[in-house]
């Protein structure tokens, strides 16, 4: 007999005690009464027998004297009059059932996704409009007609796709990439940073300064005036220039050599806190305007400890601006212990957060032409200090429109 037989037809577990339980399984085979799963404790057997056997037995049980209990039984048969006995309950999960299948066919929430510059509003208003709101029948919504008016209405709107996750209607927007509009106005280059010109081309506009030229930020480097013509000249005349100055928008390259400087230090000894696993605790809720302690802050803290704060805010419903908060604090208890380095393993450590510290001041396009570390001393014992001067070589011009 499978297992799915057994259940579809039930089963039950039954304890045989007498003077000779093999006995009644000797019947019960010469009955071709089926029992398995015979296990032997103590002075009595233990096996399971179909329930339509069950009720067959009672013979063999007054032929071998022994004593037949029922302790356990599994199948669809129990099931069914369990169910028959809790027929609210069975009602309740069916009406259950049928309000999440009736629910789960509306739309509830509405969101929207891959914005930038378009108002998530006036998506919002266009998928209201033609009938994707919160409350919509999933079935009467029109996704194409819906995902075309918003094509049609928002013009910064490259691509809408629309689908539902369950409750939830999502609504994907790809917005156009504008091409950058090119800034025409007059204007002249200046140093973005103080420097030594190695290099200037000129692409527009008339060089101010030249190679080896020390300059200081804010210095003109290109003017934004276009070339003055070569003069006409006539004999006995002195040049005549017949065109106006005209002012352009400056364009050239001009690199620099910069010079950047650098500061950390690291100590030789450190504390350390870990943790030891006890806490203590304290939560405040919040709901409105009132605070309720739910456990206060305790009174005795531990000697040294670490202190964590976590909120947790309940989801505002609909448009309610009513706040259900709660904040707990927890304090984690610390060993403290020391972590001695070496010269050389401070040193390091000082060099390469001065590195940082720099690196993060250097365009990403700057050639570094070289880096000096030096140590400096220190009255305090625990300390290495280091100062770091690294030399680049960049494009250091800054466009600034010319007022007229």
């Amino acid at each position: 007999m499978t297992f799915n037989t057994k259940y579809l037809r039930g089963a039950v577990k039954i304890r045989i005690s007498g003077l000779m339980p093999e006995r009644f399984i000797n019947l019960c085979i010469a009955e071709q009464i089926l029992l398995w799963g015979i296990t032997k404790k103590d002075e009595y057997l233990i096996a399971w027998i179909g329930l339509d056997d069950y009720f067959r037995i009672r013979p063999l049980v007054v032929r071998s004297r022994t004593k037949v209990k029922a302790i356990a039984h599994f199948g669809l048969p129990f099931a069914v009059k369990r169910i028959k006995r809790r027929k609210m309950l069975v009602a309740g999960g069916v009406l259950f059932i049928i309000l999440l299948n009736i629910l789960s066919s509306y739309v509830w929430f509405v969101d929207i996704t891959g914005l930038k510059n378009i108002s998530e509003e006036e998506i919002k208003a266009i998928a209201s409009q033609y009938g994707l709101k919160p409350g919509a029948v999933k079935d009467n919504v029109n996704i194409k007609s819906i995902e075309r008016e918003i094509l049609l209405n928002v013009p910064q709107a490259a691509w809408v796709g629309i689908n539902f996750t369950g409750t939830r209607a999502v609504i994907e927007v790809v917005e156009k990439t504008v091409p950058k509009q090119e800034d025409k106005a007059p204007a002249h280059i200046i140093a973005r940073k103080d420097g030594v010109i190695t290099e200037i081309i000129a692409l527009a506009g008339q060089p101010a300064v030249k190679n080896d030229d020390t300059v200081k930020k804010g210095d003109l480097l290109i003017k934004g005036v276009r070339p003055e013509p070569v003069p006409t000249v006539n004999e006995g005349q002195p040049p005549v220039i017949d065109a106006p100055r005209e002012f352009i928008r400056a364009k050239g390259i001009i690199k620099a050599r910069v010079w950047y400087e650098g500061y950390a230090e690291a100590e030789l000894t450190r504390t350390i806190a870990t943790r030891t696993g006890n806490r203590q605790m304290s939560v405040v809720l919040k709901i409105g305007n009132r605070e309720i302690t739910l456990k206060p802050m305790p009174t005795q803290l531990f000697q040294e400890f670490q202190t964590e704060i976590i909120h947790k805010q309940l989801p505002l419903w609909r448009n309610s601006g009513f706040i259900v908060e709660s904040s707990i604090t927890i304090y984690h208890e610390t060993n403290l212990s020391q972590l001695d380095k070496s010269f050389e393993e401070a040193r390091d450590e000082a060099q390469s957060k001065a590195m940082q510290m720099v690196q993060n001041t250097i365009p990403e396009t700057a050639q570094i032409l070289s880096r000096n570390y030096e140590l400096l001393k220190t009255p305090e014992q625990n300390l290495v200090r280091v100062k770091i001067n690294v030399e680049t070589i960049e494009d250091i011009g800054e466009t600034i429109n010319i007022s007229q």
